[in-house]
């Protein structure tokens, strides 16, 4: 049995057969690690055992006993009577096992995504299908979050290569931009060793594109939405180009190129009198927002492939090509909370009172396009050498339009009458080019050695130009609404940002085995390479001399007809409104204040991993990691300085693993790593941006420190044929020292200040530790009927100590993005003759820390439980058609974040209904 789950490792398969069938059985002579045929027939034939190749899967199975008997020559391979793969028409194709096998990392994964299970669903997108596995949830609809520990803790991988900063506000992957129409397999393992990544305290994600299909094909899907609430309605818009149905702009929000020039001058206040003018009228004057009609969402696939052999050589392609729209409008309720001193005369020896100072009400529309493009090339040469490349291109753009109605209480807390409507609108595009050669290599005497390598260059962009906001405020119920000018009221921004990465890797492993013993030696080396380079120019006008009195000019409803070119003037002296941009937070070292910016990150890691096993029975596991990393920036208005090192540190990270199997039922295994949290460049540079979805200003921190953990596992697994009975029960502990989070915090402590700045802190330390139960259950009733339950709970604790000098007494709260627990339950029948399935799935997660106050007496937000019900329903249609219908969030359940008893924030998602259809050509 050890020797079958070393062939498989090593060459890319996933094993399926009856352990009965070679336990206690030896061979006389070893394999090697030779082509998969011969490998395999040395280890199989004097078993009278056969095989077969299904897709990616080797199945190992008793050979016929008169074929066996037979010359080889006249043998031909059996067919496999009791073997039934199920799949819808639209599936992923079968892939052949050569590709690049540099992600498949040591000690197993804890969840593969079942892809049947997720066209099933209806599932479209990679962030969807991961809120299938157990302990993970999604943030935002897009950020995974594995047992209760963010970005910043886990490593996403594509094809075994790191993947570039898609924006600017910290180290997360939106897995929304991923379509699961181009994916082979995605695995995560929550228990990682010396060959995964430093950084993957939570886990490592390793995300593989198609590769060789084994037979050409050829399939086209496409399909609509319609969203309760939003499909249909009237809805807010601000400027809309001609192209951005397709994701991308015309050009009418691109940065003036008067504005670009001056903005190397540094601050406005350094511009020459013209040149400031020119630059504030050349700004785009499409500031209103407009009524308009949500569209319904839209989703088109094309993708196929074909594959060739001649000889010893084979070769092939796959490609796809995919468009997905999505409308969605929603209404929000929020509130603020402001700190207000009691004057010296008034104070009753409690100090400052911290309660909510603004209730807001939203309309916000996104409108969200996805583009994607994959083309995967491959060679193989008599199973010994594969060779391949990928080129993948993907691209998220979103539109997004809001207005904030918001009513002030004064510090008595009443409403007053004051109140203020704000507009918002723009435009983001994110967009990842990534190119990848790779190859796997058997070599030395009788090719005992394997050889998996990759190097891949990806380039990433982020851009958000003509970000607009302006606000309009009354000072009573008997005023008018009137523009306000200047800081905190108008802002118009363009943001871009850039990355280049280049990363590589190799890893060489060899197999021996003696007697009972078996082992599987690796050793390889990573390497990566990034920069990245950018700007934030953000500008306001002021008010100069007289002309803010004049109540016709502000009440106007539109800013366009108030910052005309005619009251937009140069300098100080006159009347008129003055361009300027000094909205900056005072916090960062000189080196680093500026809008322009560059940043180089390295890192750069070797190990040593030793796999061993004996009596089929026992695993031993050894290894060790060494990583080294480091961040050097510089920001500059001018003119670029000399690079500021905010990061440079080098760690030995050791792991171990004991696993056995008491029977073929039942596998344990108890797992020890160390692992590193670097601080990413988003995360130290202390650049500042508006978080729109929660109305938060974040900004990094430079004096940010590494963190480190250490991981305990445990795992249980039983599984009965039989009965149809799969069952997981795994157990973690982790310590944290220097744990990294997202904190609220207040830069200068004074009365009326609003408490919605954002940065990230070291906390002392944390404790986290829970379990997870996986039970599914399967079973065919009168031979097509059949019935399948897939449940999962993961319960979680975590404890991290409170400062002293943030609460009186000692303290603990949980860590930040942890929920109390996390739970799915999915029911699914179908009809076998028919091929017609029904599914439910219903999921739910704990209360939640969501963001932490680092401000004394200032209330933690919490996001609490909510219930989540989707219903799917699949059916063929006559000419090689397939459908899926589904309905999300059956129940739309208030979606709640608490502050101190008050509402952060509240909104409902709306139901989402959606029709698939799949033809194979």
């Amino acid at each position: 049995m050890s020797a079958l789950y070393a062939l498989t490792q090593a060459s890319g398969y996933r094993l399926v057969t009856n352990p009965a069938l070679v336990r206690n059985k030896k061979v006389e002579v070893a394999p090697g690690c030779g082509p998969l045929e011969e490998r395999a027939e040395k280890l199989l034939g004097p078993l009278g055992l056969d095989y077969r190749l299904i897709g990616d899967t080797l199945v190992v199975f008793r050979a016929d006993p008169e074929k066996r008997e037979a010359p080889a020559a006249a043998v031909a391979r059996p067919s496999i009577a009791e073997v039934v793969v199920e799949a819808s028409s639209f599936s992923a194709e079968p892939v052949t096992g050569s590709g690049n096998g540099y992600g498949r990392y040591a000690g197993g994964a804890d969840t593969a995504l079942d892809f049947d299970r997720i066209h099933s669903l209806g599932i479209t997108d990679l962030a969807s299908a991961l809120e299938l596995v157990s302990g993970v949830k999604m943030e935002q609809e897009r950020y995974a979050v594995i047992r209760g520990m963010k970005g910043r803790y886990q490593s996403v991988r594509l094809n075994g290569a790191p993947i570039p900063s898609l924006e600017p506000s910290g180290e997360r992957v939106p897995m929304d931009v991923f379509p699961v129409n181009i994916l082979n397999q995605v695995d995560l393992r929550k228990s990682v060793f010396a060959d995964a990544p430093g950084n993957a305290s939570a886990g490592v994600v390793n995300i593989e594109t198609r590769r060789i299909p084994e037979e050409t094909s050829l399939t086209l899907v496409t399909g609509g939405g319609y969203r309760s609430g939003t499909t249909g309605e009237k809805v807010l818009r601000g400027y809309t180009g001609d192209r951005d149905w397709l994701g991308y702009d015309d050009g009418g929000r691109a940065l003036p190129g008067v504005i670009e020039d001056s903005a190397h001058l540094g601050s406005p206040d350094d511009w020459p009198e013209v040149q400031r003018e020119a630059a504030g009228e050349a700004i785009p004057r499409n500031y209103g927002l407009y009524y308009g009609e949500a569209g319904a969402d839209g989703l088109f696939n094309l993708s196929g492939g074909r594959s060739w052999e001649r000889g010893p050589h084979n070769w092939g392609v796959t490609g796809s090509l995919g468009y997905r729209n999505e409308w969605r409008q929603r209404e929000l309720f929020s509130q603020v909370l402001n700190r207000f001193s009691p004057p010296p005369e008034q104070e009753d020896g409690e100090g400052s009172s911290v309660f909510a100072t603004e209730d807001a009400s939203h309309r916000r529309l996104d409108n969200i396009i996805n583009l994607n493009g994959l083309l995967a090339l491959g060679y193989g040469l008599d199973e010994r050498h594969h060779l391949g490349a990928n080129f993948l291109l993907l691209r998220q753009s979103v539109n997004r339009a809001e207005q904030i109605e918001t009513r002030e209480r004064n510090a008595s807390g009443e409403y007053d009458g004051e109140s203020s409507l704000r507009s918002l609108s723009n435009w983001t595009e994110k967009q990842m080019a990534l190119g990848q050669f790779y190859g796997s290599h058997f070599v030395g005497p009788e090719e005992s050695i394997a050889i998996n390598w990759h190097l891949t260059s990806a380039r990433s962009r982020y851009t958000r130009p003509y970000d607009v906001s302006y606000r309009y405020s009354r000072y009573g119920v008997s005023y008018s609404y009137r523009f306000q000018p200047g800081y905190n009221n108008f802002r118009v921004a363009w943001e871009d940002m850039r990355e280049e990465t280049l990363s590589a890797g190799v890893s060489a492993s060899y197999q021996w085995f003696w007697d009972d013993w078996s082992a599987d030696l690796k050793a390889g080396t990573d390497i990566l390479d990034a920069h990245q380079d950018g700007y934030l120019l953000e500008y306001t006008f002021i008010s100069k001399g007289t002309l803010d009195a004049s109540w016709e000019l502000l009440q106007r409803n539109n800013p366009a007809g108030i910052l005309a070119p005619e009251t937009i003037i140069g300098e100080p002296g006159s009347d008129g409104f003055l361009l300027d941009n000094d909205m900056k937070f005072t916090l960062s070292p000189p080196e680093l204040d500026g809008d322009f910016y560059t940043a180089e990150h390295r890192n750069h890691a070797s190990y040593l991993l030793a796999d061993t096993r004996y009596d089929e029975r026992w695993q031993f596991l050894l290894g060790m990691r060494r990583e080294r990393d480091s961040v050097k920036a510089d920001a500059w208005d001018r003119q670029p300085q000399d690079r500021v090192s905010l990061l440079d540190g080098r760690r030995d990270l050791y792991s171990a693993a004991l696993g056995f199997e008491p029977s073929p039922r039942h596998k344990l295994r108890l797992g020890y790593s160390e692992t590193v949290v670097w601080p990413g460049v988003n995360e130290l540079m202390p650049r500042r941006y508006e978080d729109t979805d929660l109305r938060i200003e974040v900004t990094g921190n430079p004096n940010l420190e590494l963190a480190e953990a250490e991981n305990w596992d445990l795992r249980w697994q039983f599984s009965d044929d039989d009965l149809g009975l799969d069952m997981k029960l795994l157990g973690f502990y982790k310590t944290i020292d220097n744990a990294i989070e997202g904190v609220f915090f207040d830069p200068v402590i004074s009365n009326n200040r609003a408490f919605n700045i954002y940065s990230y802190l070291n906390s002392d330390s944390a404790t986290l530790y829970g379990y997870e139960l996986e039970l599914d259950f399967a079973r065919v009733f009168g031979d097509s009927h059949k019935l399948e339950l897939q449940s999962s709970y993961a319960g979680m604790h975590s404890q991290v100590d409170i400062p002293p000098d943030l609460q009186r007494g000692a303290g603990t709260r949980p860590l930040q993005g942890q929920p109390a627990y996390l739970g799915s339950l999915q029911l699914q029948y179908r009809h076998l003759d028919s091929d017609r399935s029904m599914s439910l799935l219903y999921k739910r997660s704990g209360r939640e820390l969501y963001i932490v106050s680092n401000s004394y007496g200032v209330p933690d937000v919490y996001r609490d439980p909510y219930d989540n019900l989707s219903l799917t329903f699949n059916t063929p249609l006559p000419g090689r058609l397939h459908a899926t219908l589904s309905v999300e969030n059956l129940l739309d359940d208030d979606r709640h974040y608490d502050q101190g008893g008050k509402t952060f924030l509240a909104y409902r998602e709306g139901r989402r209904y959606q029709l698939r259809v799949a033809v194979d050509f």
